[in-house]
């Protein structure tokens, strides 16, 4: 079941990352820095206000999911997400209350919160019940909606808020397989001691989601602050387009195999967990190594591909940083994955998302007027590292220790290295950045990632395929 179910969700998630990496490519023609990075900025702002709001109880419930309370709970969760979109409705009417933003721009950033909500609770309820199939439709949907209701956005208005409602309509619109998926559970009778259960868990939560969202976008608001819109808009594009390819690789096999890790610790413990946490481990890290060694070669031809040409020279400076800032981004949704759903307190990471709010607030401050986008690069990298450390002594502090294979890890790095010098060597050849060279370079890094997968078992493929040869 593990190797369907990983391979679904992370299958989904890769054409999912290819069709918003086309988005951006899109959006990045269609509208310049200026209108881009205003778009960014009210995105920024939404995800701060769903991160305050709206995003813990779904956390909540996974942690503390409880296959013989099914309905009661799925409805009790229902439920709480509705109060916490009108508690978002609330904040955004008082900022446009006070002047602090229009009102129009207030109900933008309530439909991108809504939206979100909605998506992200269905396919939270969908993934406890393991219904991958159901998941991914959902993802690709997303996908497809966002660069097809977003190009059309632009295309007839060049409106930066435009493009924000298209987004959202996208988001609700692609929640219909999930949401249609949690109908039949709703039928349970929502339970008060359930929704204080829920909150004795998650109240650290709202602090630690609200607290971490505007840290994950501190560098975003600082920039159109003191930059311009039209910085942050080459600033986010590059960044965004290495969160796709690094993060949500990630994001997607923390979730299908803690999904089941969590489920065999509820059955026999955490020593039943163990060779899943580590099968992640494993995982994440050939994909920030590879990956890695991918960008880092081949920037130049991956940002003319992707990003219009009032984005490429300043993408190409932030690429390294952002690069390292995106692994480290990686890893600490892993080790945070650890904390909220196999311990019985989500302290950990209300201290996590503090530390990284209180090292991006810093080191922003420190370079941002000194270096600009580069400086805010620096900043969220620097943010992210001490999150990860943080979460790292946490774990061992209370007796919750990860399980990580260091030998195993070290050694996909040495031989990601290894590769990544055999490419720069042939880049110093006569010919060496001709086409044929390039190709052979890419052949040669797509070998070896087949073949360190094939020897950590990747998603458990290579013992799947072996068994299916003995049979």
């Amino acid at each position: 079941m593990m190797t369907r179910h990983s391979l679904i969700y992370v299958g989904s998630r890769a054409v999912a990352a290819a069709l918003n990496m086309a988005s951006v490519a899109v959006f990045t023609r269609l509208a310049p820095t200026e209108t881009y990075g205003a778009y960014l900025y009210v995105l920024s702002w939404s995800l701060v206000l769903y991160g305050a709001t709206c995003q813990w109880p779904r956390f909540a419930f996974f942690a503390l999911y409880d296959e013989a309370k099914d309905s009661m709970q799925v409805a009790t969760m229902v439920r709480m997400l509705a109060g916490s979109v009108l508690l978002a409705g609330v904040g955004a009417a008082l900022c446009a209350a006070a002047g602090l933003i229009s009102h129009q721009a207030a109900f933008v950033i309530l439909c991108l919160t809504f939206s979100t909500t909605v998506f992200e609770g269905s396919n939270e309820v969908a993934r406890t019940h393991l219904k991958a199939g159901i998941v991914a439709a959902a993802t690709l949907s997303r996908s497809v909606l966002i660069i097809g209701l977003g190009s059309a956005a632009l295309y007839w208005t060049g409106d930066p808020l435009d493009l924000a409602l298209a987004i959202a309509a996208a988001n609700t619109f692609a929640a219909l397989p999930t949401a249609l998926s949690v109908v039949p559970m709703l039928g349970g009778r929502a339970s008060l001691k359930e929704a204080k259960r829920l909150l004795d868990y998650g109240w650290p939560l709202i602090l630690s989601f609200g607290v971490g969202a505007l840290a994950q976008s501190l560098d975003r608001l600082i920039i159109a602050e003191t930059v311009g819109k039209a910085g942050l808009g080459a600033y986010g594009a590059i960044a965004d387009f290495l969160r796709q390819s690094f993060i949500v690789f990630g994001e997607a096999l923390a979730l299908s195999l803690i999904s089941i890790a969590k489920r065999q610790a509820r059955l026999g413990g955490m020593g039943a967990a163990e060779g899943v946490l580590c099968d992640t481990a494993r995982a994440m890290t050939t994909i920030a190594a590879f990956g890695a060694v991918f960008f880092l070669t081949f920037d130049d031809l991956v940002v003319t591909i992707l990003l219009g040409p009032g984005y490429r020279e300043e993408a190409r400076n932030l690429a390294p940083v952002l690069i390292l800032a995106s692994i480290l981004m990686m890893f600490r949704a892993y080790y945070f994955g650890q904390v909220i759903f196999f311990t019985k307190t989500s302290g950990l990471e209300a201290a996590a998302a503090a530390t990284t709010l209180v090292g991006v607030a810093v080191l922003s401050v420190l370079l941002i007027p000194r270096f600009g986008a580069l400086g805010a690069a620096i900043a969220f990298a620097g943010g992210q590292a001490a999150a990860c450390l943080v979460l790292i002594v946490g774990a061992h502090r209370s007796g919750t220790a990860f399980p990580v294979p260091l030998a195993d890890m070290a050694g996909i790095v040495a031989a990601a290295l290894a590769v990544g010098l055999v490419i720069n060597g042939i880049g110093l050849l006569p010919g060496g950045m001709r086409p044929p060279a390039q190709a052979l370079s890419v052949v040669l890094l797509g070998t070896a990632f087949v073949a360190v997968a094939w020897r950590i078992d990747m998603l458990g493929m290579a013992g799947a395929i072996r068994r299916r040869l003995a049979a």
